[in-house]
């Protein structure tokens, strides 16, 4: 950055005062005076945003050059969270020519998790493994480890508590000793990403729907929330904040949630809290709903509506994270006009990043977004822009690595690289003994 230097004339000043008084004969003559040059150094603030621009400039340039690198499908895919088969062994699905279609990231369900912590941590690292050896992009795992009910991981890490459990018997710092110590098993384990915490507060609308997911009340909610992102983010682990705006008590499994709150409602229930969870603990991403908003564009799922996406989350919210849509298989998604093929072009063009899928295959609806991209430039725009949030989202959660070069002036993405299975058993196996001791 340019110093700021600035010219001061005092001394001409001074000079031509005590000229003038005296009444000096020579008051017609020209008088001189070097100004004198003083450099000021930059502040700190000044240092500090140089520094942060040059770091962006570095980040930019090293994510152009690595996606420049991708084929189409391989950008196109890191859209995509997806299922995986098995739990052993990991084996793609689907392929392109000899190529397989790597998704950006995984999702594991019951069905995927194995026995024994050593055994997850086999399947993960062969995940990994796969990706390494056939030069395609890693993918991120990720997993529902919210508590109580929903706990894939039961029996394996230490138990977490429902969230209403927790609001309702642990202090803010109990809570964030928890929360830390499950975040280190999963990563320990090979995740990098929760699907939790839920951040809607709960009342008489969404009440049976939600049950004990809801940490209570709106302050509740802030609080608790906020000790859970800033645990799990901490600790290698990226959170979801999930679901915006909202549910009803209708299973979005099975059917279109209707939400009748007024606009002031919505605000003081959802907007609020997700807001300042955002503000004091920056979580990784948002989840979206299926919910209809009566206050706001009525017609569409949150997870469609430009109005919940960008004009709020991403606008006046300035949340700049991945975006997720909820799964788009769901039946009452088709069942109210839809389908898979239709609602994956309109997330997107509502400015969601990734779209969320329980099935194992993408590649059908991976073709949709190619071929709406060939036919709207604006289209395949937001395809970028959600593209590079993925490969910040993986560099920030620890999936690829920035490696500075020595000059300090240019930076290459790599894959992270992980330490061994023994070691991280090992480590898992203390951690676990760690946070048993911290759930009562």
């Amino acid at each position: 950055m340019k110093k700021n230097i600035f010219v001061k004339n005092a001394a001409f000043l001074l000079a031509s005062a005590l000229l003038f008084v005296s009444c000096s004969k020579k008051s017609d003559e020209a008088i001189v005076s070097e100004s004198e040059n003083v450099v000021e150094e930059p502040s700190a603030e000044e240092i500090a945003l140089e520094k942060a621009r040059k770091e962006e400039e570095r980040l930019s340039k090293a994510i152009s050059d690595y996606t420049e690198n991708l084929s189409q499908t391989e950008k196109l895919s890191q859209l995509f969270l997806v299922n995986l088969q098995g739990k052993e062994d990991f084996a793609p699905v689907e392929f392109e020519g000899e190529k397989a279609i790597i998704p950006g990231g995984y999702i594991f369900f019951s069905f995927n998790i194995a026995f024994t912590a050593s055994e997850i941590i086999g399947f993960t690292d062969s995940v990994a493994s796969y990706c390494e050896n056939n030069s395609l992009v890693p993918p991120y795992l990720s997993i529902d480890q919210e508590g109580g009910l929903v706990n894939r991981l039961r029996g394996i890490t230490s138990s977490v508590p429902s969230c209403r459990t927790i609001a309702a018997n642990y202090s803010e710092k109990e809570a964030a000793a928890l929360y830390e110590s499950q975040a280190k098993q999963l990563s320990l384990l090979g995740f990098h990403l929760n699907l939790a915490p839920v951040a809607e507060a709960v009342d008489d609308e969404n009440r049976d729907f939600l049950g004990t997911r809801s940490y209570g009340d709106v302050a509740k909610v802030k609080k608790y929330a906020s000790i859970a992102v800033r645990s799990y983010e901490q600790n290698a682990i990226g959170t979801v904040l999930k679901h915006f705006p909202g549910n009803t008590n209708t299973d979005p499994h099975t059917g279109l949630p209707e939400i009748e709150a007024s606009d002031e409602k919505l605000r003081e229930m959802i907007v609020e809290p997700f807001k300042a969870i955002i503000d004091s603990a920056n979580p990784a991403a948002v989840l979206m709903s299926h919910a209809r908003t009566a206050a706001h564009d009525a017609e569409k799922p949150a997870c469609f509506s430009r109005y919940w996406v960008s004009d709020v989350l991403r606008g006046e919210m300035a949340f700049s994270g991945l975006i997720f849509s909820d799964d788009i298989f769901m039946a009452a998604l088709e069942k109210n006009g839809y389908p898979p093929e239709k609602a994956v072009v309109m997330a997107i063009e509502a400015g969601v990043d990734c779209i969320m899928l329980s099935e194992k295959r993408f590649k059908s609806v991976l073709e949709v977004l190619r071929k709406k991209a060939q036919e709207d430039e604006t289209f395949a725009e937001k395809l970028d822009e959600a593209l590079e949030r993925v490969i910040r989202f993986k560099l920030r959660e620890g999936v690829l690595l920035l490696e500075t070069a020595e000059d300090g002036e240019s930076a290459t993405i790599v894959n992270a690289k992980r330490k061994s299975a023994e070691e991280r058993l090992s480590a898992f196996e203390e951690e676990k003994q760690k946070g048993d001791s911290y759930v009562k």
